[in-house]
């Protein structure tokens, strides 16, 4: 019952942030069963949509003057991933977009952009919660 009282005070900053931190959850988990079937597969970017994941639901339930940093770091996080995941899917993106395939392409591009709107989606709301307040 306590951490029901807990969430009952928290602001927007901190749903947000709790939004973002199931968002990137979805989304590493989607990036693990799409990119495996394609073999585009990347540890870092899994591991980084899964940390970001992590530090917004920390920051988000957590009440300590040390869990208001992992916001940030959150933001990084995601950040990190997506650059990782696009960086990693140049050449999939290069055979589509140019309609060759040169590059040795992995597989359609379905699945880079719900993997990047997902993770970009995350991102944007996890920086609008950084300037939000956690309690009232």
């Amino acid at each position: 019952m306590a951490q029901v009282k807990g969430i009952k005070i928290q602001t927007a900053g901190a749903w947000l942030s709790l939004v973002c931190g199931a968002l990137s959850l979805v989304t590493g988990i989607y990036y693990a069963v799409a990119a495996g079937a394609t073999n585009n597969f990347t540890a870092t970017v899994l591991v980084c949509f899964l940390l970001g994941a992590v530090c917004a639901l920390t920051f988000s339930l957590v009440q300590s003057d040390w869990g208001d940093i992992l916001n940030l770091v959150a933001v990084v996080f995601l950040a990190v991933a997506i650059l990782e995941f696009i960086v990693s899917s140049i050449a999939t993106l290069a055979d589509v977009l140019s309609g060759i395939t040169m590059f040795g392409s992995t597989g359609g591009i379905e699945y880079i952009v719900i993997t990047i709107g997902l993770g970009t989606v995350a991102l944007v709301v996890e920086i609008v919660s950084c300037f939000m307040r956690r309690t009232k």
